[in-house]
């Protein structure tokens, strides 16, 4: 769900850059409570990134962290930005990683166009860490319930012997 999530953000995003605002014609009716469509350039690079990212996000596992490491070799904006890319192919297993890597990148000097892909990619990451939180509670919840149970019928078990020996 978190994965459909985030390729529909990213495919907005580019989305963005192919909406114009309509004309307005003479003949046409004023509608002044309607917003105003604005249309967002993106830069090449950001969509030459995301088409990196879905070619990356094809290929099997064991590719991926082949090429996580040619990136990781590499100590620069551009390959801090395509390791982060790249973790989206993952993001339930990489969200950590993809904070820490957006933490340095936002140190650095950005495109605006980079800096709205950086903010999705984080408020996705953040919704993910919070989900897999609440994951982990209730799992606790649920194993420490099913503990309880288990110790109740231990108990009830133990009565029944017990009443066993003492009708024998």
């Amino acid at each position: 769900m978190n994965r459909i999530l985030l390729l529909l953000n990213i495919s907005l995003l580019g989305a963005c850059s192919l909406v114009a605002p309509a004309p307005k014609h003479a003949s046409a009716p004023v509608n002044d409570t309607a917003p105003e469509v604005v249309a967002i350039h993106v830069p090449a690079p950001v969509i030459a990134l995301l088409a990196k990212r879905q070619a990356w996000c094809l290929l099997p596992e064991d590719e991926r962290l082949q090429v996580q490491g040619i990136l990781q070799t590499r100590n620069n904006s551009t390959s801090q930005f395509q390791q982060l890319i790249l973790a989206t192919c993952a993001p339930e297993h990489n969200a950590k990683q993809s904070r820490a890597l957006i933490t340095m990148l936002n140190a650095q000097s950005l495109s605006e166009a980079e800096r709205a892909l950086l903010s999705l990619i984080d408020d996705t990451n953040r919704a993910l860490l919070q989900t897999q939180q609440e994951r982990d509670v209730f799992q606790a919840k649920l194993r420490h319930t099913i503990d309880g149970i288990s110790d109740i019928e231990a108990q009830i078990n133990s009565n029944e012997t017990q009443q066993l020996r003492g009708q024998q």
